[in-house]
């Protein structure tokens, strides 16, 4: 019982590190790019884009939501970024339907973490084809 005192301590280290780190890489694609439209996809409109998370589900674990889903938000509200996250709810059906939606959507980082290894290669394969960086959590 005592080490589950902390882990939500180096859960909400772990998780906002990795906000932080997606944050990094969606700052650095947009930077590629010389759409000057004036159009902003971010809260505060400092940056372009869109972060796109999936969560495996729900049954799992509850750090899933309990945790990794409230310090993600309050990372990427923070940093000004926009965002999505879903949850797969433990199919790989749905979790392939989310990252097309959010492929096609105009993610331009991708946060997966795959329900197994084949659903989560396709995904993270189709994303590189389509210029979104991936980062497998």
């Amino acid at each position: 019982m005592r080490e589950r005192a902390w882990a939500p301590a180096i859960w909400r280290k772990g998780v906002v590190g990795l906000a932080v780190l997606s944050t990094a890489v969606f700052t650095l694609a947009a930077c590629g790019g010389d759409d000057d439209s004036g159009d902003s996809n971010s809260a505060s409109g400092s940056a372009k884009g869109k972060v796109g998370v999936i969560l495996p589900d729900t049954t799992s674990s509850t750090r899933w939501e309990n945790f990794d889903r409230p310090y993600l938000e309050q990372a990427f509200k923070a940093a000004g970024v926009q965002y999505d996250i879903q949850n797969a709810e433990g199919s790989t059906q749905r979790f392939q339907t989310i990252a097309d939606q959010m492929i096609t959507g105009g993610v331009s980082v991708l946060l997966v973490t795959g329900l197994d290894s084949n659903s989560a290669a396709a995904v993270q394969r189709k994303a590189q084809s389509q210029g979104v960086k991936t980062i497998d959590y």
